[in-house]
């Protein structure tokens, strides 16, 4: 049975008329009926071509419709997806299904622009469509900079930063009730529901009290992502990096290399992609949260389009790590 012949089969039968109903109830449903365009009755083309302009959130209401419009919600979605950013950054979220993942490519979390603006982080827009392009702190840290919403007013958040300043950062989630607490992530801190805020810091970052510690270097793309089900960090680290280190109680720059126990233990380049999945297990919202201290810069790579992307490329130069701009797309 080829696909035309399964989703034709998939069609719901046309639901029976009551015979119970009153007579004008009948004449305004036959007159709605014969004005109305029936999503059920269009060819498969027409539908496809349908879907493939509507965003991710009304394809989800239509998966859940019936069956037929369940293997279009997510056909279209992969075609949708894989045509954005490729197949290989559609991928990325392994344990979500295409509707989901491109539930999560369309979400584009703000910052809290006062509090920032507060704890001294300057905002640089793009000309044309105002999209915030790019964040500074030039004042002592460690400074906290948070989402302008919480998941008690959406099911997703998602960031992706790159890093071009500063390499001292942490990144994660801090509970709501947390927000005015400026080292509320750096220090791991519990609010009255004993709660803590979570996430990691930069191998080179000092005092910091989350669980995790990961290395990360000039042009290294975060991107935070929070659902309902998890808290999800994707590393995305240039491939010719070179990672600060604290040698002598100043920081010096060496190559980011591991060691390889299959070489002789010679020392081989670092790892270019590392994930850390936390479970939600929050009771109360959390609001995505990053501390920077003094010089830090980051590059707002959600917030931009494909061709406000490929401007940023080219404005960084041959300096600019192509393979993390390359992620971002």
């Amino acid at each position: 049975m080829d696909s035309q012949d399964a989703s034709e089969n998939m069609r719901p039968a046309k639901r029976a008329r009551s015979e119970t109903a009153p007579d004008v109830d009948m004449a305004l449903a036959q007159q709605q009926e014969s004005n109305a365009v029936h999503l059920l009755n269009l060819p498969d083309g027409v539908l496809h071509h349908i879907f493939l302009f509507l965003p991710a959130n009304a394809l989800m209401t239509l998966d859940s419709v019936c069956r037929y419009f369940n293997y279009f919600a997510h056909r279209v979605a992969k075609e949708k997806l894989i045509a954005q950013v490729g197949y290989k950054q559609a991928a990325r979220w392994r344990d979500y299904n295409w509707l989901q993942r491109l539930a999560i490519e369309e979400t584009v979390t703000k910052f809290d622009l006062v509090r920032g603006e507060g704890q001294s982080f300057t905002f640089t827009e793009t000309a044309n469509s105002k999209a915030l392009r790019e964040i500074r702190l030039d004042h002592p840290g460690p400074r906290l900079l948070l989402s302008d919403v919480s998941t008690a007013q959406t099911l997703i958040l998602r960031w992706k930063l790159q890093l071009r300043g500063n390499n001292a950062a942490e990144f994660g989630v801090v509970p709501l009730d947390m927000q005015d607490q400026q080292k509320a992530l750096h220090k791991c801190s519990p609010n009255a529901s004993d709660e803590r805020a979570t996430g990691f810091s930069s191998a080179i970052t000092v005092g910091s009290l989350l669980p995790a510690r990961l290395p990360i270097m000039k042009d290294t793309i975060v991107e935070i992502l929070v659902t309902p089900r998890e808290i999800s960090f994707i590393v995305y680290n240039p491939e010719d990096g070179s990672e600060m280190v604290w040698q002598n109680n100043s920081t010096v720059a060496r190559q980011y290399k591991v060691s390889s126990p299959v070489c002789n233990n010679s020392a081989a380049r670092g790892p270019r992609e590392l994930r850390l999945q936390l479970p939600n297990t929050y009771q109360c919202p959390v609001k995505l949260a990053v501390t920077a201290w003094q010089r830090a810069a980051f590059d707002v790579l959600h917030m931009l389009s494909p061709q406000e992307l490929k401007q940023l490329q080219q404005e960084r130069g041959k300096g600019a790590h192509t393979g993390a701009v390359t992620a971002a797309k």
